[in-house]
């Protein structure tokens, strides 16, 4: 039994009585919801590899761990792996729909993004669920006067404009990375995922930048509020 055999197993003990399921082995177009399934959406994914599955399995549940099973089984029923995906005509790294998240594997991804990419998506899921606890008039006072957001972040994608890579440029605005700037919801998701990702730049960040401190504070009294767990001493604690 391989190392990530052994992890799947040990974290499927760790998060057993916790309702989502991991499926890492379909790629048709039953794993899409029927609304999508329209000449426009037209969804369509890659199978991934047989011997990449165990590995994605293991690394999503490592990051299922990181949520209250309560927060999973309210919220989240399936995470599918595969290894291409596309709809709206293009092609992307994840996507979620009410209580699924998709992310994709392959070469392009290294394993932070990858887990990353399921932090972000499912952080849509939440700040669609738990719509109360966000106020977006406070969120749009951080951002630059007369900015408006791209639209969407397919339509971010068909501009190139979808960079997830940290850009300093763009931080006294308010703002991650590019990607940041298509939508209300990629903006939170690129902080959310950052926060569970504890990734350094991200805290040197918000050590350096005010309105990044501030929308980072935004995101996690929204995760306090789903789950007293979520406290900013525990998102510290993911700092690497």
């Amino acid at each position: 039994m391989n190392k990530y055999r052994l992890l799947a197993l040990s974290l499927i003990i760790t998060t057993f009585g916790q309702a989502t399921e991991v499926i890492v082995d379909r790629a048709d177009s039953k794993i899409f919801p029927e609304a999508w399934l329209n000449p426009k959406t037209n969804p369509s994914a890659q199978l991934l590899p047989e011997s990449d599955q165990a590995r994605c399995r293991a690394l999503i549940l490592q990051a299922l761990a990181a949520y209250p099973s309560e927060v999973l089984e309210e919220n989240l029923k399936k995470v599918h792996v595969v290894g291409s995906l596309r709809y709206s005509g293009v092609s992307t790294g994840g996507t979620n729909s009410r209580g699924t998240v998709y992310v994709v594997s392959n070469e392009k991804y290294t394993t932070a993004q990858f887990e990353r990419i399921f932090h972000a998506e499912f952080s849509s899921i939440l700040f669609r669920n738990h719509a109360r606890h966000f106020d977006p008039a406070a969120w749009q006072q951080l951002n630059p006067q007369g900015f408006v957001y791209g639209g969407s972040g397919v339509k971010a994608v068909k501009a190139k404009k979808a960079s997830t890579r940290i850009n300093p440029g763009l931080h006294p605005e308010g703002f991650l990375h590019s990607y940041g700037t298509a939508s209300i919801e990629e903006d939170f998701n690129s902080f959310a995922a950052l926060l569970f990702m504890g990734d350094p730049a991200f805290w040197s960040a918000i050590e350096n930048y005010p309105k990044i401190k501030a929308k980072a504070g935004h995101v996690a009294a929204f995760y306090q509020k789903i789950h007293p767990s979520f406290t900013l001493d525990f998102f510290k604690s993911r700092r690497r």
